[in-house]
């Protein structure tokens, strides 16, 4: 078996045993939302300027966040995703939209790999949807399989709703209607704000 089809085998077994066990589990009280945005690690939001990019700040320029630092730094994995509403009212900030909790987060960092994996390098952006109950954490998290990075769209042809430790799925793009997956419902971690070396998202 080549290898490109042993990973692709790995990625469907998983998202058969994944979406049918998340789809079952999620159970939140509140209002079913849905928005757009750029997904953003919470310590590049709390040092003001990009780890990877350090002349841009971070809410003026998540296009060119890169999709590296978001899913292969520790520091910045750890202190887990948020949402980011557009700038309004004139401003050229972005502004947290929702966190996206524990299993919102490991759900994003899945769909961010497989979009690097068709060539993505920096900008990544998702349809959201999940119950907001109120708090700032958007709970039982789903991600349309339509994202944006490069600024252009992209179409995974599906993607797990939970993280493995298998090498990720080389999925082609295709032109299928978007679906989307769930994450389980979460509790709220605090940030991380350990600093990262200089260079470390390079």
């Amino acid at each position: 078996m080549q290898p490109s089809s042993f990973l692709l085998a790995t990625f469907l077994l998983l998202l058969s045993m994944a979406t049918g066990a998340s789809a079952q589990t999620c159970s939140a009280e509140g209002k079913t939302v849905t928005a757009t945005g750029f997904i953003m690690d919470n310590l590049c939001i709390d040092s003001v300027n990009l780890m990877d990019n350090p002349t841009v700040k971070t809410l003026e320029g998540p296009e060119v966040h890169s999709i590296h630092c978001l899913v292969d730094v520790k520091s910045c994995v750890d202190s887990l995703y948020t949402l980011l509403a557009p700038p309004e009212n004139g401003s050229n900030l972005y502004t947290v939209k929702y966190q996206l909790g524990v299993a919102g987060s490991a759900l994003a960092k899945i769909y961010a790999e497989n979009a690097r994996l068709l060539g993505g390098k920096k900008g990544f952006g998702a349809t959201v949807t999940g119950v907001d109950d109120g708090t700032n954490e958007l709970k039982c998290v789903t991600l349309s399989n339509t994202v944006v990075v490069d600024g252009k769209q992209l179409t995974l042809s599906s993607a797990p709703s939970a993280p493995s430790t298998a090498a990720p799925s080389t999925a082609a793009p295709s032109t299928t209607a978007a679906s989307s997956t769930t994450a389980a419902p979460t509790t709220t971690a605090a940030p991380n704000t350990t600093a990262v070396p200089s260079g470390a998202c390079r």
